[in-house]
């Protein structure tokens, strides 16, 4: 991670996205399209200096967009490994950017909620990242914002196949939805696998955080379409929503019945996830989310007391790896690291009780 010149750390965004949002299920949803530029071939198959002429041409476009906030083009090969791991973590990117090298590069704006990744798989991809649970609205914001690039720059398409990418399995809209729920009440019930079987649906995937069918971080299941062609966006757009909606209304339904019941399983629960935040010497960031998800959980059923649903989201995203680091104003060693989390977890939480 790049420093200032009095040493401290220097971030890449200026916002957190995730800090003001209030949801209990709802985490984050990022929206992305895949473009690429007429007449040059696919990324892979450029040498370095035909990179770095497509970076020219596409970001010039973009920083001139005059609805995002103070944009800033970042080559690959003037990051750290610290910088990419940061980008990964905050647009919760299942791929990772860790490989980016020369002739790669991206663009941020001041919100934190945009991203353009130019020469990574394809040409251009756009991504906007959505807090509030408004996808269709965020959607409107992607198709303005491609639509006006796409003046300035002639996209690869074909009538019959639509947008053309780097992988065949994403060309005709090239574009990806994906939302983040957070499900403990289901999980923790154990009904998450009735749920799911009641919502198949072959144009949607439900994973883990990080694309695993089995593997749950958090919490947290990843929702994404899993078409791009012989579909609309509208289509995709819908079928998404449905999916979403059924499954949040699902666990708020279940969060009601443990709230009437007081399910002393679950009570349980968030009391050990209570004890493992508040008195670990050192914690790993996969047991500080899974704890977290539950003191969250036990906060919307008004058992926990003394913070909000905003601050637990807030840190929730800053207790990860790249983000906790730059939480510091100095480097950190990856011996130091699990205890500076649990001190960081510790001070963040010191005003929390348990009501059980």
């Amino acid at each position: 991670m790049s420093q200032s010149d009095d040493g401290t750390t220097n971030h890449l965004y200026l916002n957190n996205p995730w800090k003001n949002n209030p949801n209990q299920v709802w985490l984050s949803s990022t929206l992305t399209t895949f473009r690429n530029i007429d007449k040059f071939n696919f990324p892979n198959k450029l040498d370095t200096d035909k990179q770095k002429a497509i970076v020219n041409l596409v970001s010039s476009p973009i920083l001139n967009y005059n609805q995002l906030n103070e944009p800033k083009l970042i080559y690959a090969e003037e990051m750290d490994p610290l910088d990419k791991e940061y980008l990964t973590e905050h647009f919760l990117s299942a791929e990772g950017f860790y490989q980016a090298h020369a002739g790669e590069a991206f663009i941020i704006d001041s919100t934190g909620e945009f991203l353009a990744t130019i020469n990574i798989h394809d040409h251009l991809r756009l991504t906007l990242m959505d807090n509030t649970g408004d996808v269709e609205n965020r959607w409107n914001d992607l198709v303005e914002l491609e639509t006006t690039i796409g003046e300035s720059l002639k996209y690869s398409f074909s009538q019959r196949f639509g947008f053309l990418t780097s992988d065949p399995t994403t060309c005709g809209t090239g574009m990806q939805i994906t939302v983040f729920l957070q499900l403990p009440a289901l999980i923790h019930s154990e009904i998450i696998d009735e749920t799911l079987n009641k919502l198949v649906d072959e144009n949607v995937t439900i994973s883990g955080l990080h694309g695993s069918p089995t593997e749950v971080i958090g919490d947290i299941l990843m929702i994404k379409n899993n078409f791009t062609l012989g579909t609309t966006d509208e289509k995709t757009l819908t079928t998404i929503e449905n999916v979403t909606t059924k499954l949040v209304v699902k666990e708020n339904s279940q969060r009601s019945k443990m709230r009437k019941d007081g399910d002393p399983d679950i009570k349980d629960r968030i009391s050990r996830a209570f004890g493992i935040l508040m008195h670990s010497y050192q914690i790993d960031a996969v047991e500080a989310l899974n704890a977290l998800s539950l003191i969250k959980l036990g906060v919307d059923l008004n058992w926990i007391t003394g913070t909000t649903t905003e601050e637990i989201n807030t840190l929730f995203f800053n207790c990860r790896r790249a983000h906790l680091i730059c939480q510091f104003d100095k480097e950190i060693s990856q011996e130091e690291l699990l205890h500076k989390r649990a001190e960081y977890i510790h001070e963040f939480l010191k005003t929390i009780q348990l009501t059980i």
